[in-house]
């Protein structure tokens, strides 16, 4: 008995609901005033459960898109460093392929060279330590190199070759404090010995002037070229930076500062020259 009141009860139920929709779909088509009202309300009621229903989902959501979309983005940011690598690379590559064309044309154009047969060298390895102040090329006997030959760069001496190979030679650098050469004052004529005494540091010539000359600072010096001399004479070495006296105190030693960058070589010219015998 007790069943059959409430299945009563709901069939009621349901035939009210139905007969509202029905009522409210026909309402609402013809704009009612009342019904807009209750819509109105009912908006009001329930969006604010509906925001915290959002907001607290949200974070799932969100979690899951996350983990979906994980391999993705793993993916997209693996592309993006390997794009950036990729670029990075081809700036230094290009950046050392224009430093080392300017170098290779600066060693073709050297003016001052004149008529003496030349060789272009690439520098393939550096001092082999710090006491050590020489350097080795790519070019050696097959070239017409041969030991005792300068060796210069647009700026000027560079050194002079020690051992040569058939393929190879190697380049005492004017800083070597075992590295001696001719020098001569362009403003004055006064000849004098650079030595080298190490990389980095500046060069002292003695020219035996008396205690007491002066020479001015930023004087051009070249390679003598004297008879027999290792060098030919036109040869740019370095500038005067200052001077001090001589050993015994007799006399004044020149200090300069070489104009090549010993640090810093890529390409070199070897003049094919050697002294008269």
């Amino acid at each position: 008995m007790a069943l059959s009141r409430r299945t009563g009860r709901s069939r009621l139920t349901i035939a009210l609901l139905v007969i509202t929709s029905i009522t409210v779909l026909t309402l609402d088509f013809r704009d009612s005033a009342v019904v807009s009202g209750a819509r109105d309300v009912a908006a009001k009621v329930f969006s604010p459960l509906r925001g915290v229903a959002e907001t607290a989902t949200e974070p799932f959501s969100n979690a899951w898109n996350g983990i979906t979309r994980y391999p993705d983005l793993e993916r997209e940011n693996e592309e993006l460093r390997a794009t950036i690598d990729e670029m990075r690379g081809e700036r230094v590559r290009d950046a050392d392929a224009a430093e080392q064309l300017a170098g290779l044309l600066d060693q073709l154009d050297i003016e001052w060279v004149g008529d003496i047969p030349t060789a272009t060298a690439r520098v393939i390895a550096g001092p082999g330590s710090n006491f050590s102040r020489s350097i080795e090329i790519d070019k050696g006997s097959d070239h017409g190199l041969k030991e005792g030959m300068p060796v210069v760069n647009g700026a000027g001496l560079v050194g002079k070759l020690v051992q040569v190979t058939d393929r190879r030679s190697h380049v005492m650098l004017i800083t070597d404090p075992d590295f001696a050469v001719g020098v001569r004052l362009v403003d004055s004529g006064v000849t004098g010995t650079a030595e080298g005494t190490g990389e980095g540091k500046p060069l002292i010539v003695d020219t035996g002037l008396e205690a007491g000359s002066e020479v001015k600072e930023g004087t051009p010096l070249t390679t003598s070229g004297s008879d027999r001399s290792a060098f030919p004479g036109f040869i740019l070495v370095g500038t005067v930076v200052d001077t001090r006296t001589g050993s015994g105190g007799l006399t004044v030693d020149l200090v300069v500062e070489p104009l090549v960058d010993t640090s810093r070589l890529a390409f070199l010219t070897v003049l094919l020259w050697e002294p008269s015998r």
